[in-house]
């Protein structure tokens, strides 16, 4: 059974060129030495319509008249977030978002010699079943899935542990390459907050593989306490021939606890779903 996750809530990315439908793109920079910015996060805030740019700080993604009176949110860890009206924008003409460094935005994750973590604990689901699956595609193009974020929850009986690896489980893929960003949040109110790591954590799967990816995570020194959720976001990916875009992931299906975090677009608002993908860490203390 193909249990589908990012089914469409918006028709505006669904059509084509329409007199409704307008095309946002422009391009994103340092605002200090104007360099391209890649993969930074552009969208409507708390709506499933946006993007992340490409390796040359360009974006594109559509909106409809009923956009006009909501705010588009520009962010990349290590940046000052940027809000702009959509009315602001100029659809006619590309823009250029200039993007401000922000030190110190993120709390201080450095581990020091005082923490001497002698224990690990594998926490998550280390099971596979092909019994429900999800895919993390919405509609018929991958394009529309660039953005899209899903993760889990995380929750362990220590203050003060370090994150030592995540991995994650992929059980059908027809892509020749993909490249996720590894998202690491704080939780406050039961929802994703800051991000606990001051880099972008970049993940790779080449050649239709599928099985488990594992990321090494020592080299960040990221320090977590009590609960954490970490999140997996589609940057790009690369097929060699036209098809439907398939990447599916096992599940196990929990209505009674809803640890699982998705959002469509990159700005979207987070929502819960009673499911748990086949995710774990192991965090040493």
């Amino acid at each position: 059974m193909l249990f589908l996750v990012f089914i469409t809530t918006s028709h505006v990315l669904a059509q084509g060129n329409t007199a409704e439908n307008i095309i946002l793109k422009g391009i994103v920079i340092d605002r200090e030495n104007s360099r391209a910015l890649a993969y930074v996060s552009v969208g409507i805030l708390n709506k499933p319509i946006g993007t992340v740019t490409d390796t040359a700080g360009h974006f594109s993604f559509g909106i409809s008249q009923d956009n006009f009176a909501d705010t588009i949110q520009v962010s990349i860890v290590g940046y000052a977030a940027l809000k702009i009206p959509v009315r602001d924008f100029t659809p006619a003409a590309d823009k250029t978002i200039r993007l401000s460094v922000k030190p110190q935005q993120l709390a201080e994750v450095t581990i020091t010699n005082a923490i001497r973590a002698t224990n690990t604990e594998i926490i998550g689901r280390q099971a596979v079943s092909k019994f429900v699956q999800v895919s993390v595609h919405n509609k018929k193009t991958a394009d529309e899935t660039i953005g899209s974020e899903m993760g889990m929850l995380y929750k362990t009986s220590q203050k003060q542990a370090i994150i030592k690896n995540f991995n994650f489980y992929i059980s059908v893929n027809n892509f020749n390459f993909i490249k996720f960003r590894v998202n690491i949040y704080a939780v406050k109110n039961a929802m994703p907050d800051t991000l606990l790591c001051h880099q972008q954590i970049f993940a790779t799967v080449d050649n239709f593989k599928t099985g488990w990816t594992n990321i090494n995570l020592d080299q960040y020194n990221i320090r977590v306490n009590r609960e954490f959720i970490i999140t997996v976001q589609w940057i790009e990916g690369r097929m060699d021939k036209k098809e439907t875009p398939l990447t599916v992931l096992p599940v196990a299906i929990t209505p009674f606890s809803k640890n699982c975090y998705a959002r469509i677009a990159s700005q979207d608002k987070w929502k819960k779903m009673g499911v748990n993908l086949s995710n774990f860490v192991t965090i040493a203390y």
